[in-house]
């Protein structure tokens, strides 16, 4: 209830401000309703009882051009599976340097992929969703400075956006709420098009610590046991209890996307890589491919994607034998890895029909499979209702 009454008292305020500056009141919103075929399967969030909640989400925009090349832009959501509390997504100050060269300053949206400039718009794009494999980092915004680019390079348009930040952001992972500290997130993401070709590449670096109760308990183990072992062998375990740890450690994201359109054909993929070093969580690798094709008012689309996480057994090396809590140290940490492996895949088949000229109904069937894992395997309904006012 505070977070919705100031959220209304900032609104409030700004509407009071127009007679200084004119704004500009835009928003979209998405009603999703979704269920998985089976009564024994889940799948993003979804069981077998026909949800409205889950996907659902309002969220509006105010932006207002304050003269003289600054401008100021804030954006609050709602989602349905946050309990509709509103959160800003979006609060900063720009401003254009030149017609080509523009600065922001505040929270703002990382460019990290194809889709980011409108992740949570679903009538900007042809599924519900994007595809959750590629689109599954913990954060999508960050605190800090942008700078946004334009040029043209012969036939093609190009822009380059580059941040400097941080993240901070309460987050919920391994069935724990955390806050970590997303620091020094520094990249650059570039893309060129022109009338029916985008090509776009994305690199960004940060230092990741993230606090999980479980994982630290283990690292100090690692550290309490490393005392109690031949010296020989302490360095080792010292190393193991660093790498268990997330604390200050090197995060790297690397993108690479592209959209084709011909007539009625579209085409879209983008492949993701994710890796934090010296730490438990596992290299993810993702990729999706979708086709498309436009019958006047109605889009029919497939879209096939993978995900493969994989881990480095750094425990394997401890002897086996040596005593007792050695052993729980590096079994529980061997469980632990191997509980981040998975391969991923999935076929998304769906359907859009533009009923409306700002709004659209879309329906999808999605088939998700785990190779080891076959108890997660899953298939999803979901049809919503998007709009753009």
């Amino acid at each position: 209830m505070k977070k919705t009454l100031t959220s209304l008292a900032i609104a409030g305020s700004l509407l009071s401000c127009s007679a200084l500056a004119e704004i500009n009141l835009s928003g979209f919103a998405s009603i999703v309703g979704g269920a998985t075929t089976s009564s024994d399967e889940s799948l993003y969030g979804y069981d077998d009882t026909f949800d409205f909640k889950q996907g659902s989400l309002f969220a509006l925009q105010a932006s207002s051009d304050l003269g003289q090349g600054l401008g100021v832009t804030v954006q609050i959501a709602a989602k349905g599976n946050e309990d509709w509390d509103p959160e800003f997504k979006w609060a900063y100050l720009s401003y254009d340097v030149s017609d080509d060269f523009r600065i922001l300053a505040g929270r703002q949206r990382a460019p990290f992929y194809m889709y980011s400039d409108y992740l949570d718009v679903s009538y900007a794009y042809p599924w519900i969703a994007p595809p959750r494999g590629v689109y599954d980092l913990i954060f999508d915004t960050f605190d800090g400075l942008g700078a946004v680019y334009t040029t043209s390079f012969g036939d093609f348009d190009a822009t380059f956006h580059g941040i400097l930040g941080r993240n901070t952001d309460e987050l919920e992972a391994f069935g724990q709420t955390t806050t970590p500290e997303i620091n020094g997130m520094t990249g650059l993401a570039a893309s060129i098009s022109n009338d029916w070709l985008t090509l776009r590449s994305a690199y960004f670096v940060a230092e990741a610590s993230i606090p999980f109760n479980d994982l630290d308990a283990l690292a100090a183990g690692w550290e309490e046991i490393s005392q109690l072992v031949p010296p020989q062998l302490a360095p080792s375990l010292i190393d193991i209890a660093n790498n268990t740890y997330i604390e200050k450690d090197d995060a790297t994201f690397m993108e690479i996307g592209f959209q084709m359109n011909f007539d009625q054909v579209i085409i879209v993929g983008e492949l993701t890589n994710l890796e934090v070093e010296n730490s438990p969580l596992a290299e993810e690798e993702s990729y999706y491919v979708m086709a498309g094709y436009q019958f006047d008012q109605v889009l029919v689309h497939v879209t096939y994607g993978v995900d493969d996480n994989t881990s480095e057994n750094y425990v394997q090396n401890v002897p086996d034998g040596l005593a007792p809590e050695l052993d729980y140290l590096k079994a529980t940490t061997q469980g632990f890895l191997a509980n981040q492996e998975s391969e991923e895949d999935y076929v998304t088949l769906g359907l859009r029909y533009d009923f409306h000229d700002s709004a659209a109904f879309k329906l999808e069937y999605t088939d998700f499979s785990r190779k080891n894992d076959s108890s997660a395997d899953a298939g999803l309904v979901r049809a919503a209702l998007v709009t753009v006012f």
